[in-house]
């Protein structure tokens, strides 16, 4: 009887084992990188682009499973500019949110982990004195000297010392929303290299996002009063609950809810997909964050709340001066509000540009692909288009372009090597052998 061929998709026990044994060792690595204490100078980077508030470089971002290691993101490249919105597209399971967790430092651990690359964020941090406080800036007179305030307890009344006199404070001075005010300077992080401990100075204060489902995201038994004054008292020092609760509500008035007293009071439950969404988003501006990752922010909304959404999201980064990562399925979305287009596929950026060039001048075949899936008003066709084939097996990647498979357009060089990023303009790039140095020489 002829031997049963082993099929090349099963792996033994004793092969999986090996597979968890080799895993755990590199786990155990990053977990201990992620969490050592480090001095400052260990995680400070330099911008190559001043113009820039995020620098993502060769980012490799795996997930360690028995069956292999997944390389979810698999050197993306690409940057933020200050004041800009830059949209990430691509099919379901390209790494479009891995990417924005791995920025976060918001990955499953300990099995998902940033494996290597460099994040750089151009962060406005509190200048601290040598015990590492933060130095205020004190409200003084014309002259120069001190002012001094009256400490009260939590039902309003003076506290007084041993000796009966009123016990006082110095007086710091607060910004419009009543907030006390912080010496800060510009420093730039490679989030990479930050042990996670250290991470909180950015995440939910410089670096926020805005979730894709509002009601998984605003815990059911807390009202939405106590889930905003969070923000404000984890990252402001010195923050009291009156300043947290005038912060909410100047918040939630900021992205236009109704009654903003009422909804402070309120649970999650008791609002609409919509009224949810802009208190999701107004959590994410109570920290004055440089930059917003929106991963599919209108995704639960209807079509007439999703343009509300848009047209907040645009105004905002308008008034805070900020940038916008936006992650969306939606072409239409991306065409509307981005300033330039990342495309993914497969882990990789296959596709980057200003958005005219990405609508106007598609290279790629995937996003040509991606563009004539889009229905229109003036088709013709009775179906939509669709890409044909799958992509391939995240833990087993090809040496070759991974889109080879499903490309209609294969010249005799797709069966090399993986092609490398060609520059067709100041700020389009693409990778794929139909538009190498060669050819376009």
């Amino acid at each position: 009887m002829a031997e049963k061929k082993k099929s090349r998709h099963y792996l033994s026990g004793k092969e999986v084992r090996a597979i968890v044994r080799e895993n755990n060792k590199i786990v155990r690595a990053l977990e201990k990188k992620k969490r050592r204490k480090a001095p400052e100078s260990e995680f400070l980077a330099t911008l190559k682009d001043e113009k820039n508030i995020l620098e993502v470089e060769d980012l490799h971002t795996y997930f360690f499973t028995e069956q292999g290691i997944v390389k979810a993101v698999n050197g993306v490249s690409f940057d933020i500019p200050q004041g800009a919105t830059v949209g990430v597209v691509g099919e379901s399971g390209c790494g479009k949110s891995v990417t924005s967790m791995s920025i976060m430092q918001l990955l499953q651990g300990p099995y998902g982990q940033i494996y290597s690359g460099s994040i750089r964020f151009k962060s406005y941090d509190f200048k601290r004195d040598e015990a590492g406080k933060p130095i205020p800036v004190w409200d003084d007179d014309e002259a120069g000297n001190p002012q001094y305030d009256e400490i009260k307890d939590k039902k309003g009344n003076v506290k007084h010392n041993k000796d009966g006199t009123p016990m006082t404070e110095r007086r710091q001075k607060r910004d419009a929303y009543g907030t006390r005010i912080f010496e800060m300077e510009e420093k730039v992080f490679d989030i990479a290299q930050m042990p996670i401990k250290e991470m909180y100075r950015l995440r939910g204060r410089q670096i926020a996002m805005i979730f894709q489902e509002p009601m998984t995201s605003l815990n059911p038994v807390f009202t939405i009063g106590n889930q905003l004054d969070e923000v404000t008292l984890l990252h402001f020092p010195g923050a009291t609950k009156e300043d947290a609760k005038r912060r909410s509500i100047e918040m939630l008035d900021l992205v236009g809810i109704a009654m903003p007293e009422r909804v402070y009071k309120s649970y999650p439950h008791e609002l609409s997909g919509g009224m949810r969404q802009r208190v999701m988003i107004s959590m994410a501006l109570a920290g004055d964050p440089r930059l917003i990752i929106a991963d599919e922010p209108t995704t639960a909304l209807d079509v007439t709340i999703q343009a509300q959404i848009l047209d907040l999201l645009r105004d905002l980064k308008d008034r805070i001066h900020g940038s916008i990562l936006l992650i969306t399925h939606d072409l239409g979305i991306i065409a509307e509000m981005a300033d330039y287009v990342v495309v993914m596929y497969a882990g990789r950026i296959i596709e980057r540009g200003t958005v005219s060039e990405i609508f106007h001048h598609p290279m790629h075949p995937y996003t040509i692909g991606l563009q004539k899936s889009k229905p229109t008003m003036d088709s013709d066709s009775d179906t939509l288009f669709n890409i044909p084939g799958n992509v391939p097996n995240p833990i087993d990647m090809p040496d070759y372009c991974y889109f080879r498979e499903r490309c209609g357009g294969c010249i005799k060089k797709c069966f090399g090597d993986y092609p490398e990023m060609v520059q067709v303009s100041p700020t389009h790039f693409v990778a794929c052998h139909l538009y190498d140095k060669e050819k376009s020489e």
